[in-house]
């Protein structure tokens, strides 16, 4: 395991980042990326990166590497009488993963309070309240420890409207296993940092732009904005992917932890391009490196808003199989972030734009 990345993956994991409130892990990324050399950047107002190879020429077709940096969170809606917090969430959690979380919000002022995500206890429930509970927003609420909507406001400084997120902090033992939170897509990022890194004083015959991109949990929202500003001829997009090896069985199971990246052919949002599909798949199999397949009927990411682009962007996805993804605690192990990385560099060292132009 190589140090540098698995503090990357801890810095990215442990950064707080819900969609749309995204500040914190783009102040993470631009250190690693100004103290790494890997081009220059730029910021647009919905909270998208830019990074822009120091080799690239201009006035060349355009490789665009995707990831996005929000993670699923929550945003306060209401303070009730006893101080607890109403939310909604961001993005579609695990619903019955929720009781007993621990939560932090950030304050008015820009610190973080911790909380626990709770429910009424069962110990004070009636029959049909047990029978009847939803795990949602309707019957949780976030308790920071305050006795009244006062206490709330006027000591801990919350305010309707601000972001609250997993206090999961990230973990690693020396089989490679890791622990931790929002690692869709975080750990995605990582994998684009460290393909970028590999790639430096590298001869491309096209400019690669990686695209740190801001709200896909809330329907891709910020990856619409990056396409148009970048106007890629192909792409190639990290993801935090659900892995399915504990509850199918071996034949049905799609993605599994520790054989590689999880190239899908479809989801419920795109059908990535067939032709780039089968260039990659091949490649990997060339180079002797782990990949798996998979064809989904739900899911998505944002491989959608890029392929269906202009006249149609070429684009696949690598997905780092992740257990329990969309909860406060994901399990991924290295081995398969490694495979990931491996197989984007050798695709974009070996892509030309003629094979390109045959997809």
């Amino acid at each position: 395991m190589d140090n540098r990345d698995v503090q990357m993956i801890r810095d990215f994991s442990n950064a707080f980042g819900p969609s749309g409130f995204e500040e914190d892990v783009i102040s993470i990324i631009r250190h690693y990326i100004n103290e790494l050399e890997l081009g220059y950047v730029k910021e647009d107002s919905l909270r998208n990166l830019y990074i822009y190879r120091k080799e690239n020429k201009g006035n060349r077709p355009i490789f665009m590497l995707d990831a996005h940096s929000d993670e699923v969170g929550f945003i306060i809606r209401a303070i009730k009488a006893d101080g607890t917090l109403q939310f909604i969430q961001l993005g579609g959690w695990d619903k019955l993963s929720l009781p007993s979380s621990k939560i932090l919000v950030r304050n008015a002022n820009g610190k973080y309070i911790q909380g626990v995500l709770a429910s009424k206890p069962r110990q004070f429930m009636n029959e049909s309240e047990r029978e009847q509970f939803k795990y949602d927003e309707s019957q949780l609420g976030i308790d920071i420890g305050a006795t009244s909507k006062e206490e709330a406001i006027e000591s801990f400084h919350i305010r309707i409207g601000e972001p609250a997120a997993p206090a999961t902090k990230f973990e690693i033992n020396n089989m490679g296993q890791m622990w931790g939170k929002a690692f869709d897509c975080r750990i995605g990022c990582v994998a684009l940092v460290e393909t970028l890194r590999r790639l430096k004083n590298i001869e491309l015959p096209f400019d690669v732009v990686g695209v740190f991109s801001a709200q896909e949990e809330l329907g891709d929202r910020g990856c619409k904005v990056a396409v148009n500003r970048i106007r890629p001829s192909i792409a190639f997009c990290f993801e935090g992917c659900p892995a399915d090896d504990t509850f199918n069985n071996e034949i049905e199971a799609q993605t599994v932890l520790k054989e590689g990246p999880m190239m899908r052919f479809m989801d419920r949002s795109v059908l990535c391009t067939p032709r780039y599909q089968r260039y990659v798949l091949d490649l990997a199999q060339q180079k002797h490196l782990k990949v798996q397949c998979a064809v989904r009927k739900s899911g998505g990411t944002n491989a959608s808003i890029i392929n269906t682009a202009y006249d149609g962007i070429p684009v696949v996805v690598a997905g780092i199989p992740v257990r329990y993804i969309h909860t406060c605690n994901s399990l991924a192990y290295y081995e398969d972030f490694e495979a990931t990385v491996q197989l984007a560099v050798e695709t974009i060292r070996t892509l030309t734009m003629e094979v390109v132009a045959k997809f």
